[in-house]
């Protein structure tokens, strides 16, 4: 389109998936503000091989879905995701014979497998539909700052060379790898977790479900026949590598790697890939034969990080713009997500005239902190995924950790009162006790154990906490009664902590089991496996409390007991009445 004017309230720089639902969240949040997209490229967007990042988590089809809206679209045009299957270790054995942790059914709350070049176009519809003013075909040249004024924005017109100045109040860097903000001013951190990854695309259903004849493997565990919808990992030592369906008839496949157990050189091309593939998980390359790839891409130092995304000066970094953690449980979407509505938040308050400089500071400390932390559970993890009885204990507190901490912080707005994180006592515990239990999962995958894995594992167990957590994601609460729940979940996920520490502990040094048992209630904030840390990190100094309600739900999730189903629900009705009787301490 033809440049509409030279000021606006908002200018965002990207109309990728961050920048257009940034655009669709503004104008039906703040309809009065003038909003521009600047994009470079034009419609239509190729569909199946024009991006990854298309498996989403709850926390991100919670915001495109509920917060947006599209929901019904998204239902019809692309496909309900079955949640994350992994299938860690034994490459070298059939299918059938590796562990499986996976969802029985499919989740209460959805989530999607998304053609991002489909999504796109139509994103860009909707957003070329209201009075934002989507600029396709024009390329971002420069930038200067001036946050006692307006910011202004060098553009150039691809077709015609023509180059303009727009100006603004408020400038959003949504340019995903092109950090058009974190280059100039310095701010992109590369984190010590390097990845690399190669992906491409594939016509036709590449079913995970065909790579095993028909028989019990398919009746017992997936009798639904979904398990094609699920983003299935297939996991070895150092890697991952992902098959996700899309809805224009084509199979995602992509392979993630730490750098230094395989190099991105070794699948610079398909060719190499399709080698590499037949070497680590020759079930894939087995069934990709005869098949040609739509595409293919690879690049390496995937992950990065950021000193700094919101500032009091008027800009921000939303999405990829900012930073990236890695892609194993389909996080991108969050982070969009939650740094779109941080920035929503800050444009809308500042117009009202109710933005201090100490509330921008707070968000981005709220959003640094919990990216750096949760860059804790990849950061060094990739030596795990081999190890089925670590992944299987690590999935388990990956996914309480998220569905009963992280994904409530943005279902209920409490990224609004991102003082939070510093002035609620459980949220900083549970924080410092997510880099406790990562440690611990390192150390374990690292020792020798005689701990293993059920051949399949319910992912999340029907009567479990995870379920409830879950569950409770779906309800519509106050944030007063969010934030209570928020640390009643820590409460749990320290019991949680405790009986995955006793465990490990039974697997790798038996002889000092019963020595630990005899302490009583342990400390969940110096677990570790290092006997010699014990006395002086306080395990054995912590309040009584007991942990057989956690220690039953997680025997339930191992498959080591197996109640009628009278029993399950009294199971799972005995974790609500522990958190409806449980006593906060308050928030502060």
């Amino acid at each position: 389109m033809v440049m509409q004017k030279q000021e606006y309230d908002v200018v965002i720089c990207g109309g990728g998936l961050a920048g257009l639902t940034l655009a669709r969240h503004l104008q039906q949040t703040a309809p009065q503000l003038s909003v521009a997209v600047i994009e470079k490229t034009q419609r239509p967007l190729p569909e199946a091989g024009f991006k990854v990042g298309e498996s989403s988590v709850e926390g991100g089809s919670n915001y495109i879905g509920r917060v947006l809206g599209l929901h019904d679209y998204l239902k019809e045009h692309h496909f309900l995701k079955n949640g994350l299957r992994f299938f860690p270790g034994g490459s070298d054995l059939p299918l059938d014979q590796r562990p499986e942790m996976g969802p029985p059914c499919l989740p209460l709350l959805p989530a999607y497998q998304i053609d991002r070049g489909v999504f796109e176009n139509h994103l860009r519809s909707l957003v070329a539909d209201t009075d934002v003013d989507l600029m396709e075909g024009y390329r971002l040249q420069d930038f200067e700052l001036r946050p006692d004024s307006k910011h202004e924005i060098s553009i150039q017109n691809n077709d015609t060379n023509e180059a303009s100045t727009v100006k603004c109040r408020w400038l959003v860097d949504a340019s995903g790898r092109h950090f058009f903000l974190q280059s100039k001013l310095g701010l992109k951190n590369r984190w010590e977790h390097k990845l690399g990854a190669s992906w491409f695309r594939v016509k036709g259903r590449l079913d995970i479900n065909d790579f095993v004849p028909q028989g019990e493997w398919h009746v017992q565990r997936d009798p639904d026949n979904i398990r094609y919808f699920s983003t299935n990992h297939l996991m070895g030592y150092g890697y991952w590598v992902w098959l996700i369906p899309l809805g224009s008839d084509y199979t995602s496949v992509g392979i993630v790697a730490a750098e230094e157990l395989h190099p991105i050189k070794q699948r610079s091309s398909y060719e190499s890939s399709f080698e590499w593939l037949q070497k680590h998980e020759p079930v894939i390359a087995k069934h990709l034969e005869g098949k040609q790839p739509l595409d293919f891409m690879c690049f390496k130092n995937c992950s990065y990080g950021s000193s700094q995304t919101f500032s009091a000066d008027h800009w921000a970094c939303v999405g990829e713009a900012g930073v990236f953690l890695d892609p194993l449980y389909s996080y991108g979407l969050d982070f969009i997500a939650l740094s779109n509505c941080i920035t929503v938040e800050m444009i809308t308050r500042d117009f009202n005239n109710d933005l201090s400089k100490q509330d921008v500071d707070d968000f981005n400390h709220f959003y640094l902190t919990l990216t750096n932390n949760l860059m804790q559970l990849f950061n060094g993890s990739y030596h795990i995924f081999n190890k089925a009885h670590v992944m299987m204990a690590k999935l388990y507190w990956d996914t309480g950790f998220y569905w009963g901490f992280f994904a409530p912080l943005s279902f209920f707005q409490i990224y609004k009162k991102p003082d939070l994180l510093s002035r609620m006592q459980s949220m900083k515990n549970t924080l410092a006790l997510n880099l406790r239990m990562q440690r611990l999962f390192k150390d374990w995958a690292k020792m020798e154990s005689t701990a293993t894995a059920p051949e399949f594992t319910r992912y999340p167990h029907l009567y479990s906490f995870l379920s409830r957590a879950h569950v409770e994601l779906s309800r519509n609460k106050s944030q007063k009664r969010a934030l209570k729940d928020i640390e009643k979940n820590c409460r749990m996920l320290e019991d949680a902590a405790i009986v995955w520490f006793l465990r490990a502990v039974e697997s790798t040094m038996p002889e000092r089991l019963e020595a630990i048992k005899q302490h009583g209630r342990l400390n969940p904030y110096a677990i570790s496996l290092d006997p010699s840390r014990w006395e002086e990190d306080g395990l054995f100094d912590f309040e009584p409390r007991k942990t057989d309600l956690m220690d039953l739900d997680i025997k339930y999730y191992c498959g080591e007991v197996t109640g009628s189903k009278a029993a399950k629900l009294m199971h799972l009705f005995r974790l609500y009445l522990w958190g409806w009787t449980m006593k906060t301490t308050g928030t502060g």
